[in-house]
């Protein structure tokens, strides 16, 4: 009864950083809805209304690259800074940081200023590196019989922020639904959401890490982090691989939103209902697939399987004009890459000794944002010949990282 006393309140002490880990899953697809109307759309208010539709696909591109971006240099920082002065100290900067960074994207848009909207992703997105800092404080909290347990429970968090953001950016910006509702309204909510995270972390979290070394904190620490994938010789062909199934993913998700509204005229409520379904599929390929695959197949084969179904649902999007079968697919699309990137962390994870897996989960997460940071600005410039060219740029590369895998022996 006592352990089950003491159980119980570490869950509960545990909850504030569940919610951070909801809420970076959140923050990013809350946007994705909400900016084919705010940008992309002729008809938006928000630009003036002679915005060329190349200068219109460069800032949706900008918009949504630069916030990975500032994740990508942030992450690194933020994960040093968590062993120099604690996670909890570490998690209130990001969750301090994330109340600024959704409050001035909602003053953004609601006063139609880019640059403010702008600025708020980037500080959004320097500060969204909490997920490693708040899972290891998971894992700090728990015990050895319930760590397992706990992990699932993190899987969970992120995939019901990754379901319910872009739900609360179509719901919350419909004022058709309720009046008031404006373009804004999803990011005062997240910024509210924010705040009492950090206040609940403040007075339930009492932190069961504590720093023992000095780390000399340095701007450039994520550069050095993503070159030295591939330096080491036992993980560069792996990176590699990784890098490009990341772009081919990074294309699917980014773009999907403006796929869908220049070839099926999808309103931003469509779309959130749309993400919500890829969602879905998230939380089953974390919450059953991934564990089903992994007891039955080598993990080598799982990622080949994986990538290559996902391929085939990116190329089944784009190449067949079929609005059902667009949301028949994105389900699949959700569960299989979710398969994908948890085998390729775990094969990572695998090349490297127990002393090294921060190290390693720092060059994967180095290799997620920039691979987003740098589709976004890129395909930008490719979507002003047709909107299908970053599902193209996806089936291609995840097509090749299948294949490249199948010749890479690591397991």
């Amino acid at each position: 009864m006592n352990s089950m006393s003491k159980e119980g309140k570490s869950l509960w002490a545990a909850f504030p950083l569940f919610l951070v880990l909801f809420i970076d899953g959140m923050g990013l697809g809350i946007i994705f809805p909400i900016l084919n109307s705010i940008i992309v759309d002729p008809a938006s208010v928000f630009l003036p209304h002679d915005t060329s539709l190349h200068m219109r696909n460069f800032l949706y591109g900008l918009t949504t690259g630069i916030f990975m971006l500032a994740w990508f240099f942030g992450a690194a920082v933020l994960g040093d800074l968590s062993d120099l002065i604690g996670r909890k100290k570490t998690l209130m900067i990001c969750l301090v940081g994330a109340f600024l960074g959704y409050l001035l994207s909602a003053i953004g848009i609601f006063t139609y200023s880019l640059t403010v909207l702008i600025i708020g992703r980037v500080i959004a997105g320097i500060t969204s590196g909490s997920q490693p800092i708040a899972q290891a404080a998971i894992v700090d909290l728990s015990s050895i019989e319930h760590r397992a347990r706990n992990i699932g429970f993190i899987l969970f968090a992120v995939s019901l922020g990754f379901i319910v953001g872009p739900m609360l950016g179509g719901v919350l910006s419909d004022s058709r639904i309720v009046n008031w509702f404006r373009f804004s309204t999803p990011f005062y909510f997240a910024s509210l959401l924010s705040l009492i995270n950090a206040l609940l972390l403040w007075g339930l979290f009492r932190e069961a890490f504590v720093p023992t070394r000095k780390v000399e904190l340095k701007i450039h620490r994520a550069i050095d982090i993503f070159i030295s994938a591939f330096r080491k010789k036992e993980i560069r062909n792996l990176s590699v691989i990784f890098l490009i199934m990341m772009i081919g993913w990074s294309g699917y998700y980014t773009y999907i939103p403006m796929f869908l509204l220049k070839k099926y005229q999808f309103s931003p409520l469509s779309v959130s209902l749309f993400m919500m379904v890829l969602g879905v599929g998230f939380a089953v390929g974390f919450g059953y697939l991934v564990e089903f695959f992994a007891k039955r197949f080598l993990l080598r084969w799982v990622a080949v399987g994986t990538m290559a179904i996902s391929c085939i649902a990116s190329l089944l999007t784009v190449a067949i004009h079929s609005e059902f079968l667009a949301w028949v697919v994105v389900f699949f699309m959700g569960a299989f890459i979710s398969v994908a990137y948890t085998v390729m962390i775990s094969i990572f994870s695998n090349q490297v000794s127990p002393t090294q897996q921060g190290w390693i989960m720092g060059i994967t997460g180095a290799i997620m944002a920039l691979s987003f940071g740098i589709i976004g600005l890129l395909s930008a410039v490719l979507t002003d010949y047709s909107a299908n060219i970053p599902l193209i740029v996806s089936v291609v590369c995840l097509g090749v990282g299948a294949i490249l895998k199948c010749f890479n022996l690591q397991t």
